[in-house]
């Protein structure tokens, strides 16, 4: 039945208008909490209580009429690609539309993402290695000043003539690079150490700023391995200062093995997706990206690891 339950956000088919106010008073009350820790154990007995309160939003939402902005920009589940609307045919809808399938490929080996992810670290004192970044326009980089080549947290000023500036971090750890971060989105991963294995210098977090020296986005990457070497996570988290530049996407039921919706414990909604040994989890806001890509994980290895994150989005 537990099963069942976690499961019920995907079984409700709701006008999109209608999901969207529903995923806005969910935030809202997320952001009006208290901060009091609650066992998984203690989540599941309470989700029919949960399960109530959606409803009970439901019907306020339905019968008063109320505009609210979006907060979750998650892809939508539909049953059919008939269901997918026409955003000519809608004032506020999105730019476009996406449509989103597996390609059926199994995991790409532990071994493979490793020698990609410390592409950085090691060649931290060259600079064919500063280029790349979270927006397009701050893709190319001209030169750097190494400031710190100790494994532990590395770090360098990557810049280019305009005047923009990119703080990169790498570390052993990754633990070691959440305080480079601006701070916008906070998270905890002293669960995941505890649980997982770190890969050492997998690790990567950028700070840019444009040239007036204004906040333009910050990118955290972390690599862990299970402990017993079948499968493995790629957390990465993006915060943008401008995000406006939306497509919505949709997901046609059955296109993967699972496909459903997850409330984690600090109350933020993931879309999870799995399909041949693969694993896709994504919490998208209107600034703030958090995804997971996993190899050979079940369904409650992912919840665990999202109710232990400690995830804080700032908007």
């Amino acid at each position: 039945m537990d099963q069942d339950l976690k499961r019920i956000a995907s079984e409700l088919r709701l006008p999109q208008d209608s999901r969207e106010r529903i995923r806005t008073q969910l935030a809202s009350c997320q952001r009006q909490q208290e901060d009091i820790p609650m066992k998984k154990t203690l989540l599941k007995t309470r989700i029919p209580l949960i399960a109530a309160a959606v409803i009970l939003a439901m019907a306020f939402t339905l019968t008063a009429g109320a505009v609210a902005v979006q907060f979750f920009r998650n892809d939508i589940i539909v049953d059919s690609r008939d269901e997918i609307p026409d955003p000519a045919d809608h004032d506020t809808a999105p730019s476009g539309v996406a449509v989103t399938e597996p390609n059926g490929n199994p995991p790409f080996p532990l071994e493979q993402i490793i020698e990609s992810r410390r592409f950085k670290s090691d060649g931290w004192l060259s600079n064919e290695t500063i280029n790349g970044g979270i927006v397009t326009e701050y893709f190319e980089w001209d030169q750097m000043e190494v400031l710190s080549d100790d494994p532990a947290l590395r770090s360098r000023r990557v810049t280019r003539e305009d005047g923009a500036e990119k703080l990169e971090y790498t570390a052993e750890n990754p633990v070691s690079l959440v305080d480079t971060l601006t701070g916008r989105v906070t998270f905890d991963l002293s669960w995941m150490g505890e649980h997982y294995d770190y890969v050492p210098d997998a690790n990567f977090s950028c700070v840019v700023s444009d040239k007036a020296g204004q906040y333009v986005g910050d990118f955290f990457t972390a690599l862990y391995a299970k402990k017993d070497g079948s499968g493995y996570i790629d957390i990465d988290i993006s915060n943008l200062a401008e995000a406006d530049h939306w497509a919505q996407g949709y997901i046609v039921d059955g296109s993967y093995e699972t496909a459903y919706y997850y409330t984690s414990a600090d109350g933020y909604e993931f879309l999870i997706r799995m399909h041949n040994g693969n694993v896709w989890v994504d919490c998208s806001t209107r600034h703030t990206t958090v995804s997971i890509y996993g190899a050979y994980l079940t369904s409650d290895e992912i919840e665990d690891i999202l109710d232990n994150l400690q995830l804080s989005i700032q908007e």
